[in-house]
């Protein structure tokens, strides 16, 4: 259930940010090229899922790291 929970999550902010984005390049830069604006909003995703990509990354390892000292005290 915690995994379908996930997956709409992630589809719903996607579709959600994908809306924006196309709405926000749509009325901020009205006189840039399509492919130009395909670009833009390529990078800004590819940087998001990026640096949830590490986000995760990160919280995994520290809930690995409690594990390993978990009997050791402070």
């Amino acid at each position: 259930m915690r995994r379908i929970g996930g997956i709409l999550l992630a589809v719903g902010l996607g579709i959600l940010v994908g809306w924006g984005l196309y709405w926000f390049f749509r009325l901020a830069f009205l006189e840039l090229p399509l492919p130009v604006k395909i670009a833009i909003a390529a990078i800004a995703v590819g940087l998001i899922i990026l640096l949830a990509s590490l986000g995760r990354e990160r919280y995994r390892a520290s809930r690995e790291d409690k594990e390993r000292f978990k009997g050791v005290e402070k």
